[in-house]
């Protein structure tokens, strides 16, 4: 279906609901974590198994193909959330950076208002 589509949603639960049938009861191990929204998934498995696991789910369609993002310092980003590993046991941490460093051009098309707006927030801080 095509992205945006109110059928999108189901489809990929329908298919992902499938995919997880199949290739989970191939792994040689159960994951200790597996969370999954629509199409995006994140696991928690051994380390000397993560190029045997993608192989298992790259495999399951040719049109269905997954990436792979490895959790660093015991950390792992998923979706707008970061899951912390800390004392066996894991926290979601929400907290997502708003400032970016970059300010309003004046010469901008933007309404004076709001180029005034950008100074006095300067000012305010």
């Amino acid at each position: 279906t095509l992205m945006g589509s109110p059928l999108s949603p189901i489809i990929a639960n329908i298919v992902f609901q499938d995919l997880e049938d199949k290739t989970l009861t191939n792994l040689q191990f159960t994951p200790s974590f597996y969370v999954r929204y629509v199409d995006d998934v994140a696991l928690c498995i051994p380390s000397s198994s993560v190029e045997d696991t993608l192989n298992i789910f790259n495999s399951f369609h040719l049109r269905i193909q997954f990436t792979l993002e490895v959790g660093e310092n015991k950390r792992l980003k998923f979706l707008d959330v970061t899951m912390v590993l800390q004392d066996n046991s894991l926290i979601f941490d929400c907290h997502k950076p708003t400032f970016s460093g970059r300010y309003l051009n004046f010469l901008s098309q933007h309404s004076l208002c709001q180029k005034k707006g950008t100074i006095i927030d300067l000012t305010d801080r």
